[in-house]
């Protein structure tokens, strides 16, 4: 009878190693599995805060006095950083005045992106956008801003007017 109980179970040992070869398994073959999707998308929604963020700059700080400040998104196929409209660095909500870079092998594909051939967006003080660094020609349609990494593609959107960010 003893021995019949025996069987019926998983001894600890037995449960420890299964463990042990799962984990090493997954190890092996996560990192190798298609996460282009899970690292793009951070990344895409990343961006897509820092837009805001320099949409918001300039609506709360924007309107000092008579004098309007304006703030922008500088942005290369690879990395992308803040300045006001003379070209003054403003500081990441990181603590970082230099340029951002996107990681995981991201970049904006096609670039420059179509919507925005100077590659800025530049915000007033209501959070309107502008496709130029003077901020002087409001954006005319919604624009796309594709991230790539490997075949997979994920869109940040700028709409016109109201500036709204979003990811499709």
């Amino acid at each position: 009878m003893e021995n019949q109980l025996r069987s019926l179970g998983f001894t600890l040992v037995e449960l420890i190693v299964v463990m042990v070869v799962l984990g090493i398994l997954a190890a092996v073959f996560i990192p190798r599995s298609g996460n282009d999707a899970i690292i793009l998308s951070t990344q895409a929604e990343q961006f897509a805060a820092d837009i805001r963020y320099a949409q918001s700059l300039a609506m709360t700080q924007g309107w000092s006095g008579v004098s309007a400040r304006r703030y922008r998104i500088n942005f290369t196929a690879t990395t992308y950083n803040f300045t006001d409209v003379s070209g003054v660095a403003v500081p990441h909500p990181s603590g970082t005045t230099g340029s951002i870079a996107f990681t995981g092998g991201v970049s904006i594909s096609p670039f420059p992106a179509p919507a925005l051939p100077n590659n800025v967006v530049t915000f007033d003080g209501l959070g309107r956008p502008y496709t130029d660094a003077s901020a002087t020609t409001l954006l005319a349609s919604t624009a796309t801003i594709s991230l790539a990494r490997g075949s997979v593609t994920r869109a940040v959107q700028v709409s016109p007017e109201t500036g709204m960010v979003r990811l499709p």
